[in-house]
This record gives structure tokens, C-alpha cells and sequence, in this order.
């Protein structure tokens, strides 16, 4: 009775898990980082985990050559390693720099190769308040993993003096050599069948994490260069759009563009639902300025909607407005630039007219009757100030002499000069 007993017991626990009483393996995963650490490097380092956890691996490696990125997305990737229960190994390929310094220092064993570098961690922009709680993070990772925190701190603040390691005033590196004489490497490997000698592992099973798709593409949007110049572009081609008649592809690849600065700092955490409602409210409100005459309180407010998007977006603080003001300096020197050289550039010969439609070589100017003068008609749309009125039902293009006149408005003909028809409100 009493076996029969421990045998339903058994059961019992192997259908709540099944993997309670199999053997250990020598599964090994594998999550490659790369690039910029932000929200999307933090969804794969999160992936990878989970992964490793149900399949039971013996180890993590976190494969790391960066420069750093995001101190909250490392923050991020730093407390689910610490609290992994598989153990973590960091395989500093070529650099750990940065937020990849903090990711390095929270895995239980740091593996370089011969070209590795660990460090270069202060943050920006360097205030004391923000160089104060990144120290701490890296002092209390480095406690956790029993290494001397006084050289994790020593990355992140150049007050820090190191005898025979760092003076005052610079920021610590650490070469492959020196994290192994100071403990901050526990094996120098120069591939990784070395790395699989050293935690005597013998033919692993390897499984790699890598970003897909989305998480690469909040990678690349979110990264500050490219969202600037990706912002840069879009702007740029929304200015060609509105030279041109029509709405053709400079205004859809110029949209293109934004939104996808958008997206990807939304992705990547960066910027919250409201940028996006601002920038929705921002276009709205210029739609909204261009059936309206003069330029008035909808413009405005569509124009500090989209900056105020644009800040957000670009993580706000002092360097967003630096992004934002170096962008538009930019583009008025390209808007000049444009206005000024075009006409005399190569491209624009080819397309511009190169003789003037004179009437000795057979032009002719169509004219308009001028029995129009004194006739009475509708602004079909808003006179802005040229638009569309209907005269006994024939529609015309016409201007007005500066006034706007909106659609359905009751005009009369002023004058006709060649094929231009003038037109001004019936009071």
C-alpha cells in the first residue's frame, strides 16, 4: 500500500511536470547582442530566458559587442539575468562597453576573447544624479556576483581613483588581461569550442536567440542617429511635396519616414501612446489650417502638437531639443540651398524649359473672353488665394487679390488679364 502510494505521488507530480525527474542535459542558448541595447534587445534577452528555463539548459551565454544604449533597457536585461535560474555566462566577443559592461558584470561567469574590452559606462547626460545611480546599479551588480565593486564604479565615474589600474579623471576600460587579474573575467577563450572546454561542457546542444524582425526594427529606428536623420528626410520631402502639384512620392515616402520614426521609439519604448496622439492631432489640425483662410489659432496648435510629438519621441530631455533644433537648421539650409542652386544645377536643366515659348516661334497664349468682367458665380472651393468657381455652371480657375474666400461664396469677376480670371466677394 505504502508503494503504491509514492507511485501515485510520482504521478502525480511528473503530469504537473514532466520534466521533474528527467536527466540534466547539455543544452546550451545562446543570445546574441549586438548593436544598440534598448527595449527590443530587452524582449530578446527576456525571450532567451524563458526559452532556456522550459527546455532546462545548463547554461545562457549572452554573446555581447556593443557600445552601449539605454541605461533603462539595460536595467532591464541586468535584474532578469540576476534573477535567471539557469546559470549565465558572458562571452565578451569584442567590447562590452557602456550599458553592455552593466549586462556583462550581471552574469555569474565572464568569458573574454583576446580583443574583448569591458567599461566606458558614464551615463548621458552626465549629471551627479544620474552618475550617482548608475554607480550604485554597478556597484550592487558586482556585489551580487562577488566581484569588487570599487572597479565597477570605477567605470561609470572618473572621480574614482584605482592604484596601479585607473588614475583620477578618466573612465576605466578594462582589456581582457586586466578583468582577468582583477577577477572581472574567469576565462580568456578565443572561440567558443575554447569556452565549451572551459565550463567543461562536451558536444552541447546549442540553441542561438537572435532579434527578429520587430525587435531589429526598434533597434535601428530607435537609434538616435537614425531617427534624426530619418526625421531630417521626412521633413525634407514633405517641403518637395508641397513645390510640386498634386500629391505624389515625395509626400508618401516623406509620411513613410516619420512614421516610422514613430513606430520604431514606440516599439522600443522610447516614446508612449501620447506622442503618437500628439502627432495625430498635430496633422488634424494643419488639414484643418489649410481650408481655413489666414493662418490662425489651428495652425499654431498643430505646429506645437508636432514638436511637442517630436520631443517625446526623441526621449525628450535636452537632447531631444538639440536634435530638434539641429534639424531644422538643417533643413533651412537645404531649403536655401534648394531655392538658391536648383534652377542652376544639372538635373533642373534637364527638365526646365531651355527657350522661352516667344510668338515668333508659333506660341500662343489662350485668353479668356473678357465678357467674364461683372459676372456673378460660387467659389466651388477655398480661394487661397487661387481656386475653382462656377460661372452659368462652367467652372473656371480664378484668383482672388489677396483675400481668402471660402467654398460657396458669392464672388463677381473683377478683371481678366491674359488667361487669369480675378474675383472678389459679393458683400
Amino acid at each position: 500500500m505504502k508503494k503504491l502510494f509514492i507511485f501515485f505521488i510520482m504521478f502525480l507530480s511528473i503530469l504537473i511536470n514532466p520534466n521533474i525527474y528527467s536527466s540534466s542535459n547539455d543544452t546550451v542558448y545562446i543570445i546574441h547582442i549586438s548593436g544598440m541595447i534598448n527595449e527590443g534587445v530587452y524582449s530578446l534577452v527576456r525571450r532567451g530566458i524563458n526559452k532556456a528555463i522550459e527546455d532546462r539548459a545548463k547554461y545562457i551565454v549572452v554573446e555581447i559587442d556593443t557600445f552601449g544604449g539605454l541605461v533603462n533597457s539595460a536595467v532591464k536585461i541586468r535584474d532578469a539575468l540576476l534573477d535567471s535560474p539557469i546559470p549565465t555566462v558572458a562571452y565578451v566577443k569584442n567590447r562590452a562597453w557602456s550599458a553592455g559592461a552593466l549586462i556583462a558584470i550581471a552574469c555569474e561567469k565572464i568569458a573574454f576573447t583576446e580583443s574583448g574590452s569591458m567599461g566606458a559606462a558614464e551615463p548621458r547626460p552626465m549629471e551627479e544624479k544620474n552618475v550617482s545611480a548608475l554607480r550604485a546599479e554597478f556597484s550592487a551588480t558586482a556585489e551580487r556576483r562577488k566581484r569588487n565593486p570599487q572597479i565597477a564604479e570605477a567605470m561609470v565615474d572618473q572621480s574614482i581613483e584605482i592604484k596601479d589600474l585607473k588614475p583620477r579623471g578618466k573612465l576605466l576600460t578594462l582589456t581582457a588581461s586586466q578583468a582577468r587579474k582583477y577577477g572581472y573575467a574567469d576565462f580568456i577563450v578565443n572561440n567558443y569550442t575554447d569556452l565549451w572546454k572551459a565550463l567543461k561542457i562536451k558536444e552541447p546542444r546549442i540553441i542561438n536567440e537572435h532579434l527578429n524582425w520587430s525587435e531589429r526594427f526598434s533597434q535601428i529606428t530607435s537609434d538616435p542617429t537614425y531617427s534624426f536623420l530619418f526625421l531630417l528626410g521626412g521633413l525634407l520631402l514633405l517641403f518637395i511635396e508641397l513645390q510640386i502639384p498634386g500629391f505624389g512620392i515625395p509626400g508618401i515616402l516623406g509620411i513613410t519616414l516619420i512614421v516610422l520614426t514613430f513606430v520604431g521609439n514606440y516599439l522600443a519604448g522610447l516614446a508612449g501612446i501620447e506622442a503618437i496622439l500628439l502627432l495625430i492631432v498635430g496633422i488634424i489640425l494643419l488639414l484643418i489650417e489649410l481650408h481655413t483662410p489666414g493662418f490662425g489659432i489651428p495652425g499654431i496648435s498643430g505646429i506645437i502638437a508636432l514638436f511637442l510629438s517630436l520631443y517625446l519621441v526623441l526621449g525628450g530631455g535636452i537632447n531631444a531639443l538639440r536634435s530638434i533644433i539641429l534639424a531644422s537648421i538643417l533643413m533651412l539650409g537645404i531649403i536655401i540651398l534648394f531655392i538658391r542652386y536648383l534652377p542652376e544645377s544639372f538635373v533642373w536643366k534637364r527638365i526646365a524649359l531651355k527657350e522661352a515659348t516667344r510668338t515668333e516661334a508659333g506660341y500662343t497664349v489662350v485668353t479668356v473672353d473678357q465678357n467674364l468682367i461683372g459676372k456673378e458665380g460660387i467659389s466651388v472651393t477655398l480661394l487661397r488665394p487661387s481656386g475653382i468657381v462656377e460661372i452659368e455652371n462652367i467652372r473656371y480657375d480664378c484668383l482672388t487679390e489677396g483675400e481668402y474666400i471660402p467654398p460657396g461664396t458669392k464672388v463677381v469677376v473683377t478683371k481678366v488679364i491674359g488667361n487669369k480670371i480675378f474675383v472678389r466677394r459679393i458683400s
